[in-house]
């Protein structure tokens, strides 16, 4: 492991960590105003929210996009005109699900996610 990946690894944890303790201390000061929950178990149920949105955002929107309709819409005239070229069907099957996720911001979610959740059982 070099030196850059170290660093990177210890950046997401500081920033996971950063939000997560802005995060309780939001808590704090909210259910301190309103008492209907504990911090500790709003802390859990944030950090459940935020594991179940960083994985959404770590596996990113996939499909059919508007470029990729165009070029089978390109494809499918082509073929009519006598072309010999691959056609829509394969264009769609190519570009089915090629996953664009966030992948950073989805670790910082989970990880800040998984600090909540130590949090609650800390405060247990």
């Amino acid at each position: 492991m070099n030196r850059s990946t170290l660093w990177n690894i210890i950046r997401l944890i500081y920033v996971s960590l950063g939000i997560a303790c802005a995060t309780y201390l939001f808590d704090l000061w909210f259910f301190s105003i309103y008492p209907e929950m504990l911090p500790a178990e709003a802390s859990f149920l944030e950090g459940v929210t935020f594991i179940i949105l960083g994985a959404l955002f770590f596996l990113g929107s996939g499909g059919i996009s508007q470029t990729t309709r165009r070029a089978a819409m390109t494809a499918a005239a082509a073929t009519a005109m006598g072309k010999d070229v691959i056609g829509p069907s394969e264009i769609f099957r190519r570009d089915a699900w090629k996953p664009k996720g966030f992948t950073r911001l989805g670790l910082i979610l989970i990880l800040t996610g998984i600090f909540l959740l130590l949090i609650y059982f800390v405060s247990l």
